[in-house]
Order: C-alpha cells, then sequence, then structure tokens
C-alpha cells in the first residue's frame, strides 16, 4: 500500500488539547496512555481546514479535491476520502542544555516506531536496536561526549559518543524547508535516552502557561485563571498518509505537493499565536540509505 511520512515542524508551540482534567494542568495535551508520549489526533481534519479545494482541483489529471478528504456533507450524502491519515507521534522533543541552548532528545521505540514506516529500513531499525541504554545513560553525536556527561535541564546523564544521531539528523534536516542554521543544529544535537527516561521528560519538561480572562472592564475576572499545557517551539512529530484501496495512484502525490514546505495550524489557540507547523515529505524509501 503506497504511503507517504509527513514531517510537522513547531514553528510555535502546540496545544492538541485532550479536554479539561483535576490535576494543577487544567487543559493538558493529548497523550499515549501506555507511554505518555505526546499525538494530535485528527490530522485529517487539520489538514482539510488548511487546504482549500480549490488548491487540488486541476493539479492531477482525473482528481477532484474530495478524492482527498472526502466530500463534503450535502443532500447527496457523502463519500469517503481515498487517503488514510494516522495520528501525529512524537519523533524529536527539545530540551534545554547548557551547552547548546537546547538539544533534541528521542528514544529507541520512537525512532524505531519513525523507521517502521519506511521500506528497506531494517539497517537503521537493527542500530537502534544495538544501542546500549540504561535510565542514567544518553547517546549524543557531539563534543559533549568528551565530558563524560550531558545535562537535560536538571537531569545529568552518562554520554556516549555515536555516529546514529549525527546520521539521523542529516537525514531529517534534509526533508523540512527550514535555515540552514537549524539544518546545522539538527545535525549535531540529537540525543537518544532510554524509553523510561523519554517518558519522565516529555511529561515533566513540556511547558505550562498559566491564562487569565479579563472583563469589559479591564481586569482580571475573579476565579478566571487557568494552566495550558504545550508542546515546546521546535519539537518534531510526524504522521503518515496511506492510499486506501480506492486510490487512483496520484492522491498521495498531489498532497506530498501541496504540503511540502506548508505552514499549518494544529491544535488550539491559534488566536493567541499559537499552533504552527511546517510540513515536510518524505517517500517511503528513505529508509534505504545506510545508517552509518
Amino acid at each position: 500500500m503506497k504511503r507517504k511520512v509527513f514531517l510537522l515542524y513547531a514553528e510555535t508551540q502546540i496545544h492538541a488539547g485532550a479536554g479539561t482534567d483535576v490535576g494543577i494542568v487544567d487543559l493538558p495535551i493529548q497523550r499515549e496512555r501506555t507511554t505518555d508520549f505526546p499525538i494530535i489526533q485528527g490530522m485529517k481534519g487539520a489538514l482539510r481546514a488548511n487546504i482549500k479545494d480549490s488548491e487540488l482541483e486541476g493539479k492531477e489529471e482525473g482528481i477532484k479535491g474530495e478524492d482527498i478528504f472526502g466530500s463534503k456533507p450535502s443532500e447527496e450524502g457523502t463519500s469517503p476520502g481515498k487517503i488514510t491519515f494516522s495520528e501525529a507521534k512524537i519523533l524529536l522533543f527539545p530540551v534545554r542544555n547548557p551547552c547548546e541552548l537546547f538539544v533534541w532528545v528521542t528514544c529507541p521505540l520512537a525512532l524505531i516506531r519513525f523507521f517502521k514506516n519506511f521500506d528497506k529500513a531494517e539497517t537503521w531499525i537493527e542500530r537502534v536496536e544495538e544501542l546500549n541504554l540504561s535510565d542514567s545513560t544518553a547517546i549524543v553525536g557531539t563534543n559533549q561526549a568528551d565530558q563524560g556527561y550531558i545535562c537535560l535541564e536538571e537531569i545529568r546523564l552518562s554520554a556516549q559518543k555515536d555516529c546514529l544521531p549525527s546520521k539521523l539528523g542529516e537525514k531529517i534536516a534534509k526533508c523540512l524547508e527550514i535555515t540552514n542554521y537549524m539544518r546545522n543544529k539538527l545535525k549535531k544535537d540529537i540525543v537518544i535516552v532510554s524509553d523510561k527516561m523519554f517518558s519522565r521528560i516529555v511529561k515533566t519538561m513540556t511547558e505550562v502557561i498559566p491564562r487569565v480572562r479579563i472583563s469589559e472592564k479591564g481586569v482580571v475576572e475573579t476565579g478566571a485563571l487557568w494552566y495550558e499545557e504545550y508542546l515546546p517551539q521546535d519539537t518534531i512529530m510526524y504522521f503518515v498518509a496511506r492510499e486506501t484501496v480506492y486510490a487512483k495512484g496520484k492522491e498521495l502525490d498531489l498532497l506530498g505537493k501541496v504540503l511540502k514546505g506548508r505552514v499549518i495550524s494544529v491544535g488550539g489557540k491559534e488566536t493567541v499565536g499559537k499552533g504552527l507547523m511546517t510540513v515536510g515529505v518524505i517517500n517511503c524509501d528513505w529508509g534505504c540509505e545506510e545508517s552509518g
């Protein structure tokens, strides 16, 4: 089944809400129940809200805009789209670091899930599985390994140098339309930690922001204080789009052309400047190169 992987690079903080909660954070983000990894559900709806049918019409012979997302409700009923969309999953999570300002953190589980979407990615998966990681160690691709440790906010881990983070950063950077400065940073500032440590990091190192509601008199309303959780800027996620059995074979290519390099709005809080993500496109043969 033909498929494409789409990267999402957070240009601003991201809030894909999970509703209200009884904890300290009133409006948390969506997470996997088993791992606490951040996710974004409803990518099909988010994309449809950012793409006009007119942008899809006439781009490929025989393909209509509704072939991608399905027809809108009408008296004649609805028809399903010919592309299915997964939820967005976390790939790289930015964390404050005293040496490099911030680094991107990931883990074996997140990487293996990502690589499984590509053809001939066995070499990459095997390299990840070979990593000797404990909850107190990290794999780095920079000179931070020379000092023997790396600090991720208040967490200090033993550092082991490996070429895998640099190879991964180089390949991801090629698929994103970002500045050369950020491309170079991606190539040297990826850190791999254990699954348990990554779960702890993405649970405790998101941004929690207080919000207040102002009355018509220009003062804070009594009791109108709440806390919202956000994925930090520079977070990198991905989702997978696949053809259904009803596809004509050109829908995915058309979607890739329309989305490549596009800045879209994902999640809530758009009117306060949140939720902007740049889209990158990866073909399924991305994993064919050696991981080094």
